[in-house]
């Protein structure tokens, strides 16, 4: 582990536990102004992404912010490592939450700040909790809570795309909300792709693509949604390479 690792770790300790009081106080205007609450404590957490993007001297090259519309969106990125959600995060004109896996709900400070911005989490080995999960998802969509969700379910190890879990789209077509394809590139470098647990500066892309509707598909083309998805990632990345 490198000395800038440790600021890393050093300085998400820090954030955690100094922010508790803040915390606390979301939480208590989340029971009369939510939308106020999400807004404030999105802004906190984006602002300690950029700071830990600072210390690991990375500044994404982002492309296509205009794509995003004025209203909630479900973002559908590749999953290629842990600083995925750093970037997006750090790169988004306004609050999304994620969902992440069930473990991460038992992390003492981070949960409550996954909270507070509207995060869910998803316990595959259950399909009745999952179903519900999602189904919170939708309720967040058509409330106007943008949520990411990266259907590949776990990181890529080789940095490809793989296969999408099937209902990964459902928040969308059920909430009607648009979805934004999402590719990511560099991000391994920053930390998976090093020896020993470093922490290194490296070049990073984001790229938002055109956002779609599945509802405005042809029905015969609904079902094939995850492969549209799909595809449009992998031409943002291709892009991606080719810059």
């Amino acid at each position: 582990m490198n000395f800038r690792a440790i600021r890393v770790i050093t300085y998400l300790a820090w954030y955690l536990i100094t922010s508790f009081p803040e915390r606390r106080k979301l939480a208590r205007l989340a029971e009369t102004d939510p939308k106020k609450s999400n807004a404030l404590a999105f802004a906190s957490v984006q602002k300690a992404l950029l700071h830990i993007l600072d210390i690991c001297e990375v500044k994404p090259e982002v492309n296509g912010a205009e794509n995003i519309p004025d209203e909630a969106v479900l973002y559908v990125g590749n999953h290629i490592s842990y600083f995925d959600v750093l970037v997006l995060g750090a790169s988004v004109p306004g609050p999304v939450g994620f969902v992440a896996k069930d473990s991460l709900k038992k992390v003492p400070g981070l949960s409550g700040w996954m909270r507070l911005i509207h995060c869910l989490f998803l316990n595959r080995d259950d399909l009745r909790q999952g179903f519900e999960t999602i189904m919170q998802g939708v309720e967040y969509l058509k409330d106007g809570y943008s949520m990411c969700i990266y259907p590949e379910g776990t990181r890529s190890k080789t940095g490809q795309m793989g296969e999408f879990h099937a209902g990964s789209l459902k928040m969308a077509q059920r909430s009607k909300a648009p979805i934004v394809p999402v590719a990511v590139s560099g991000t391994r470098d920053i930390y998976e792709n090093n020896p020993g647990k470093r922490v290194t500066p490296a070049k990073v892309s984001i790229s938002f693509g055109k956002p779609f509707r599945i509802t405005d598909m042809p029905k015969e083309q609904r079902k094939f949604a995850s492969d549209y998805t799909k595809n449009a990632i992998q031409e943002l990345l291709d892009k991606q390479t080719k810059q």
